[in-house]
C-alpha cells in the first residue's frame, strides 16, 4: 500500500509539473502572437544606429577605439535576432521592409550574414585598440549596411 501511495505521489507531481510546463509554453505562445514584429523591427534597428552613433563618436573624437569594443558586440547580437524578426504576413503595416525580403530570403539572409561578418571584424578591430583599424573597419560595416537598404529596405520619404 505504501508503495502504490509513494507511486500516486509520484504521479501528481509529474503531472502538476507537466501542467506548470504547458502554462509556460503556452504562454510564450501568447507572448509571440501578441508580439508586433514590425516594431520589433524597428526597435532593433534603432538600436543599431544608436551602436553605430556611438562607435562614429570614438572615431571622430580619435579617442580610445577600445571604448567602442560593446557597442560592435551589441550590433552583432542585434543583427542576429534582426533576421529572426520577418515572419510570413510581417510585410503589411508601417515598414520600410521591401518584398524582396520575402522573395528573396536567401538573398537577405546573405545580406545579413555579411553585416554579422562587418559587425565581426568591428569588434576585432575596437579590441586592437587602433583607431584607424576601427575607422575602417567602422567603413566596411557601413557599406554592408548600406548593401541590405539598398535591395530590401524602402527609401525614406
Amino acid at each position: 500500500m505504501r508503495k502504490s501511495l509513494g507511486m500516486r505521489k509520484s504521479l501528481v507531481v509529474a503531472m502538476v509539473g507537466a501542467l506548470a510546463a504547458g502554462a509556460m509554453v503556452g504562454g510564450a505562445t501568447i507572448a509571440l502572437a501578441q508580439a508586433d514584429p514590425i516594431k520589433e523591427r524597428q526597435e532593433n534597428r534603432k538600436q543599431a544606429a544608436a551602436a553605430m552613433r556611438a562607435i562614429k563618436g570614438v572615431i571622430d573624437a580619435k579617442g580610445n577605439a577600445k571604448d567602442a569594443v560593446d557597442q560592435a558586440a551589441k550590433l552583432k547580437t542585434l543583427e542576429v535576432a534582426f533576421v529572426k524578426l520577418f515572419p510570413a504576413g510581417s510585410d503589411k503595416g508601417d515598414t520600410k521592409a521591401l518584398p524582396a525580403v520575402w522573395t528573396d530570403w536567401a538573398g537577405f539572409d546573405a545580406a545579413s550574414k555579411n553585416a554579422e561578418t562587418a559587425f565581426d571584424k568591428l569588434s576585432v578591430a575596437a579590441g586592437s585598440g587602433d583607431i584607424a583599424q576601427l575607422q575602417a573597419a567602422f567603413a566596411d560595416a557601413g557599406k554592408a549596411c548600406g548593401a541590405c537598404h539598398e535591395k530590401f529596405r524602402a527609401k525614406a520619404n
